[in-house]
């Protein structure tokens, strides 16, 4: 892939100052990889800034001075926002005078990231600890330093090499799209959209823990002797070896549901115990437990979306993961609606929104990636 070279430039900026996106990141990578010229700069910019001095250079910057010779290109720019967030360390590349046209860069950022982003984010990827991306749209086995990794079609599976490397990944999984990963230990891990999964190469002698954020549904591999954890942002889920599905998306929704076994979910210094077909979520950020109903909670593995009295606020979020849209509300008491049927994954995004109107009179609007509910 060609990249633009201003643009790369401004990112790897926005990178070596630490507020570059997960998404621009992932583009960032790539060029560093693939392209020499974007890697010879990423290797200057961080000599530069790893010199001795440069932090108290940084610390020692006139913003006022500097960001009064850059401001008066920016007003009429769309994308200023960006600037007031990186406003010292704009002010440090127009005085180190490191040749990256900035004006023309955030004129044509946002047109180059939407081309960029509908080439290499609708993909499946890894990343290393070390920021390195491997793009899974291929069969193919890949020697990494510490694992050995196997990709089939929607599958990955890895083996730790015989060097024990202790080193860490992460799968991302994009919006529209699933996939299952299966860890060493044999443990079945299925991803829904918009997820991400951040597992070691190889497992501790004394414990398995993964970190999950989004939704997977999990077949914990038996071993009464080493505890599996899923770690989210909300609890932790301590397993044993059973089958169940987290929804880690946020807080607000976080729910594990427990198909087979028995889990713990533990917040703090709250701990609660499930059973089979229980399900702890979060109300007012406590845990509670309640049942369940399988087809509804599971229905995602099979491209189905089963929904039952839930608002439109939920169902919206859903379509936004499954379809790539971000959604707008010209009301808000139209969000807090509740509905109840079903979503087909195979569907085009058109017919659903047709569904839902004829059966709720609600009217939808779609248009460049923007999905208007009135």
């Amino acid at each position: 892939m060609e990249y633009n070279e201003d643009f790369i430039k401004g990112l790897l900026f926005e990178k070596i100052a630490g507020t570059i996106s997960e998404s621009d990141d992932f583009i960032a990578e790539k060029a560093i990889q693939t392209d020499p010229d974007a890697r010879k700069f990423w290797e200057e910019l961080k000599t530069e800034m790893e010199r001795p001095g440069a932090e108290s250079f940084l610390s020692g910057i006139d913003e006022t001075k500097a960001w009064s010779n850059i401001e008066p290109g920016l007003s009429e720019i769309p994308v200023r926002s960006f600037y007031e967030r990186n406003r010292r360390y704009i002010s440090a590349a127009a005085m180190l005078l490191i040749g990256l046209p900035l004006i023309w860069y955030f004129f044509a950022r946002q047109e180059l990231l939407h081309q960029e982003k509908n080439t290499v984010l609708q993909q499946v990827y890894l990343k290393t600890n070390d920021g390195r991306i491997i793009e899974l749209n291929a069969d193919r086995t890949i020697n990494m330093d510490g694992a050995t990794v196997h990709t089939k079609q929607k599958e990955l599976s890895y083996a730790p090499t015989e060097t024990g490397n202790k080193e860490w990944a992460t799968l991302h999984v994009p919006p529209t799209k699933d996939y299952k990963i299966t860890l060493p230990d044999g443990t079945a891990v299925w991803m829904n959209s918009t997820s991400s999964l951040r597992f070691p190469y190889s497992f501790d002698k004394k414990i398995r823990e993964v970190y999950l954020t989004g939704e997977a549904y999990f077949d914990v591999a038996h071993n009464p002797n080493l505890e599996f954890i899923v770690h989210t942002d909300f609890a932790d889920i301590k397993v044993h070896g059973t089958s169940f599905n987290v929804n880690a998306y946020d807080k607000k929704t976080f729910a594990t549901s427990l198909v087979t076994g028995s889990v713990s979910a533990v917040k703090g210094s709250e701990t609660v115990k499930l059973k089979p077909n229980q399900q702890v979520s979060n109300s007012n950020d406590k845990l509670i437990i309640k049942t369940f109903d399988p087809q509804e909670v599971l229905s995602w593995r099979n491209g189905t979306y089963y929904f039952h009295n839930q608002s439109l606020a939920e169902i919206a979020q859903v379509l936004s993961r499954w379809y790539d849209v971000k959604i707008n509300w010209k009301s808000p008491t139209v969000s807090e609606q509740n509905f109840t049927g079903e979503i087909d994954k195979k569907l085009p995004l058109g017919v659903v929104l047709s569904n839902l109107e004829l059966s709720s009179g609600i009217k939808t609007k779609l248009e460049s990636g923007i999905l208007t509910f009135r």
